[in-house]
């Protein structure tokens, strides 16, 4: 592994996968995964210092997500996400919204729209909602319509249940071929399954929060072979404060896998970008 003491990254870099919560919300967060066994390296980080975190090693952007965990809350989570963020550099900011909520599809618009959030983030394993629900279907159309993109936590891990898994994450991509969809963790346990799917469906990005690691399993010369396979789709991801190990420690550990200058360039700037919509600066 390249040399963890550097205290700055080698090049400017943007993390597609931060969360960042009210502080008691965030609390709530991290005890939900002590209880869990998680050994979370960051659990006395909160709003801007979790940012910090990035910007220290020289990062210049990120997208922050959040995500409505019940019905009735994302409103006021979204209007902490824009009063928290809104205006600052680099920032990326990604609202939520709940399936059980009746204004979801307003939700939507209205962060889009009056808020002028990059996309949503929807966590289909906490939010125990199937990303192929007909109730998904008027905002993907906002977004859609919109040009903005998704970011969703398809996969199984970290608790199995009957709401995640890739044949829902197939069939959204069937209906909707055109949509902007980052799928988190590489898609956990269902990886080449995943990448399977973006040979067929070209908008289909997926990043690398919390991967590899102990926890799942990948090695990094498995993370090497999926970063050649697709380096142009691969979105540069920490998902800080949830790490178990140095945010550095990830972050060299996906330098070292993508190899070449190329694949780096895309990996920790270019494919954001691309996937936010953003020109790259010439």
């Amino acid at each position: 592994m390249t040399n963890g003491a550097v205290d700055r990254a080698p090049i400017p870099f943007v993390d597609g996968h931060l969360h960042i919560f009210p502080k008691p919300l965030q609390q709530a967060i991290y005890a939900w995964f002590a209880r869990d066994g998680w050994d979370i390296a960051y659990r006395d980080r909160f709003e801007t210092a979790i940012y910090r975190q990035v910007t220290r090693f020289g990062g210049v952007g990120a997208a922050v997500l959040v995500y409505a965990h019940k019905p009735g809350m994302a409103h006021s989570l979204n209007e902490w996400l824009w009063k928290w963020g809104h205006g600052s550099a680099g920032l990326q900011l990604f609202g939520t919204v709940h399936p059980d909520d009746p204004d979801r599809a307003s939700e939507a618009a209205m962060v889009l729209d009056d808020f002028g959030f990059r996309g949503l983030k929807i966590h289909a394993n906490v939010q125990r909602t199937r990303l192929n629900d007909p109730r998904w279907t008027p905002v993907y159309e906002t977004i859609l319509e919109r040009d903005r993109c998704v970011v969703v936590h398809a996969g199984r891990e970290p608790h199995r249940n009957d709401s995640v898994g890739i044949s829902y994450l197939a069939d959204l991509m069937t209906r909707f071929p055109t949509l902007r969809v980052q799928v988190a963790h590489l898609g956990f346990d269902e990886i080449e399954e995943t990448f399977d799917l973006m040979d067929r469906y070209p908008y289909l990005y997926v990043d690398t929060a919390a991967i590899p690691g102990t926890r799942l399993g990948l090695s990094s010369e498995c993370l090497s072979h999926l970063l050649r396979r697709y380096p142009d789709r691969v979105i540069y991801g920490s998902d800080l404060p949830i790490l178990e190990e140095p945010f550095t420690t990830h972050w060299w550990r996906v330098w070292d896998a993508a190899a070449t200058h190329d694949t780096r360039m895309s990996v920790f700037y270019h494919n954001a970008m691309r996937f936010w919509g953003i020109p790259l600066p010439s």
